[in-house]
């Protein structure tokens, strides 16, 4: 075996390998997961995998005489997809499909690999190609994609961290409380909060809010309930009403904090009716809020 014919099975054998590989990366990865390390526009599985599929795809074009019958190679009309094109049309596509896609693809290239001579400028370059996109650069995302799997945040999985947190309940518990009527019953808005919030925080949770700091559930929910009282009573006599209130964004940050954005406009005569905004960042432990701090957000200009 010649040299170049041993480099050329030596690739294909590479190109095998990551078939496989690229199942394993995959098996356990969410959405959340490439979201969060931004790894593409929608934050998807299926668009990370179809970025893969659409680089095999030209990558089959570039090391074949002429296109073979697969479902992405041509428009109706005959012409080859731009690359853009073939990554839109596979992020469409179920990660099954795209897996399934991405088999077809590369089975192709390894046929076009083990069928071509080693011979010519034109099969050397053709050669480097396959391997630096389809070994190298395809490892390199293979072992990102490992890392977001597999990353550590404050001593958690990013798994681990999802599973103990209960952001989004804790987040439509507070909506659901904007609905309430205020004047039912025999609560104050401490006790209120204690009734339906107790469960989601820990007995030694801290709370900043503004420039100060409160310790401990009980102390947190009464700094909360005297900044809440002035609206409070406003909402009481009638003289303002809630008209929406709502989370605007959420996300995880680096530390593994859940970062949400709100949003609230009020209605009534004292009202401006322009949105009031601000953000909390909460720490989760043991399915418990163990931190969070309340911070005001600019409002939109009228």
């Amino acid at each position: 075996m010649t040299p170049k014919e041993f480099q050329s099975t030596n690739l294909a054998v590479e190109l095998k390998t990551g078939r496989k590989r690229l199942e394993d990366a995959l098996h356990g990865l969410s959405d959340e997961q490439c979201e969060r390390a931004r790894a593409t526009r929608s934050g998807s599985v299926a668009e990370v995998l179809s970025e893969i599929v659409t680089k095999e795809f030209l990558v089959l074009m570039e090391v074949s005489d002429r296109l073979p019958s697969l479902p992405t190679s041509a428009n109706a009309d005959g012409r080859t997809p731009t690359a853009s094109r073939a990554a839109r049309d596979a992020a469409n596509k179920s990660v099954e499909n795209l897996l399934a896609e991405f088999d077809v693809l590369r089975s192709a290239v390894i046929c076009r690999i083990e069928g071509r001579k080693p011979e010519g400028a034109e099969f050397d370059a053709k050669h480097a190609y396959v391997a630096d996109v389809c070994v190298t650069r395809f490892n390199q995302q293979i072992d990102e994609i490992e890392r977001w799997r597999s990353s550590e945040i404050v001593g958690f999985s990013a798994a681990r961290l999802r599973a103990e947190a209960r952001e989004a309940e804790l987040n439509q518990a507070i909506v659901e409380l904007s609905r309430e009527d205020f004047l039912a019953g025999d609560f104050d808005l401490k006790s209120l909060f204690s009734l339906l919030f107790d469960r989601f925080y820990s007995e030694d949770f801290v709370l900043w809010l503004g420039a100060g700091e409160a310790n401990g559930r009980t102390a947190a929910f009464q700094r909360m309930a005297d900044v809440l009282e002035p609206i409070n009573i406003l909402l009481e006599m009638g003289l303002a009403s809630i008209v929406s209130f709502r989370p605007t964004e959420r996300e995880q940050d680096t530390e593994g904090n859940f970062v949400t954005d709100w949003e609230t406009v009020l209605g009534g005569a004292y009202s401006t009716g322009r949105p009031v905004r601000w953000r909390t960042v909460r720490a989760w432990k043991s399915r418990r809020v163990i931190a969070e701090r309340i911070e005001d957000l600019p409002s939109p200009k009228p």
